[in-house]
């Protein structure tokens, strides 16, 4: 443990969470180190973290993945105490590591991540939002047990060989089953929680779901183009003399911006206004990316829009059926 007292200004504190141990490295206004702390992963945790950070009087926290299960009541404990948490896409912590090299330690990811913070000053304070992290749970497992079927079945079409089409078969069925009852679980819950959002063309189950896990509270966003920006849909300006070009935002929360992509392929392919729009941006010589960058853009809005009124006028078709 190390630390080094500073006058009165706002140290960010970065944390690096794993299942087995958090690390909190502190940085002043000026980016410099200030103090350094590994705790056990326990009961405990939260508790150490904020006794050691109380040393800096004025003080906020950046936390990579602040949703993440095992480091859910460590930032629980945070925000009961009354302090400022953020929470760090892992994408945009990894920016900074390959901008300062390819040395990577706990201490670093931590620097980097408040480093993230000091670099985005739009980023908006964590506030969980209703039965977040059982979505979190149920998306995120959806989306890796459909990418682990997806091989499975082409390992399945490339075999030739009669004992391993037959080994496949069980894996493949029992994924495929797996898959429809989380799949379910998000259709109760997401029913439940935004059937505003449902009604929209492009989402189901599986998008909303993810939007309402990755959004959180969206009370968290002052307006629908700080939503745009945390979706890593935003463009970023890029000029040097006389050219100037907006580029795509790399960062940003990716699976976020994997849902607003799945609404604007569906749109494309069902949506009269939306295939106008392609083709009328298309003849005045837009890329496709870009085409989909914009529509990204504007079906974040769109989110932020109905999020924001649901918020203000809360309406509830029943209980979420959670699971244990």
């Amino acid at each position: 443990m190390t630390s080094i007292e500073t006058a009165e200004e706002v140290v960010t504190i970065g944390v690096d969470p794993h299942p087995g141990s958090h690390t909190a490295t502190a940085l002043d206004q000026r980016g410099g180190q200030v103090g350094s702390v590994r705790v056990a992963n326990g009961d405990d945790a939260g508790k150490e973290l904020l006794s050691w950070g109380r040393q800096f009087s004025q003080r906020r926290w950046a936390i990579e993945g602040a949703g993440n299960r095992f480091v859910r009541s460590v930032v629980l404990e945070l925000i009961a105490g009354g302090e400022e948490v953020y929470s760090i896409p892992p994408s945009l912590t990894s920016q900074y590591r390959s901008r300062r090299g390819v040395k990577k330690d706990d201490v670093i990811d931590a620097a980097n991540a408040a480093r993230a913070l000091q670099a985005n000053a739009g980023l908006p304070r964590y506030v969980p939002g209703e039965h977040e992290a059982h979505l979190k749970a149920v998306s995120r497992t959806y989306q890796r047990l459909s990418t682990e079927l997806k091989r499975l079945r082409m390992m399945k079409k490339a075999a030739t060989d009669a004992v391993v089409l037959e080994a496949l078969e069980p894996g493949i069925a029992g994924m495929a089953e797996a898959l429809e009852k989380l799949k379910s679980e998000l259709a109760a819950v997401t029913e439940a929680l935004a059937p505003e959002l449902l009604e929209r063309l492009g989402f189901g189950p599986v998008v909303t779901g993810t939007v309402l896990a990755e959004v959180g509270d969206i009370g968290r966003f002052p307006d629908r183009e700080h939503l745009a920006a945390y979706g890593g849909a935003a463009p970023i300006p890029w000029a040097s003399g006389a050219h100037a070009v907006d580029r795509v935002n790399p960062g940003g929360n990716r699976r976020l911006n994997w849902a607003a992509h799945i609404v604007v392929r569906t749109r494309l392919r069902l949506d009269e206004r939306t295939q106008e729009f392609r083709d009328r941006k298309l003849a005045e010589g837009k890329t496709e990316r870009a085409i989909i960058r914009a529509l990204k853009t504007y079906v974040l809005r769109e989110i932020f829009a109905v999020m924001h009124h649901a918020r203000a006028h809360p309406k509830r078709l029943g209980q979420a059926r959670l699971a244990a």
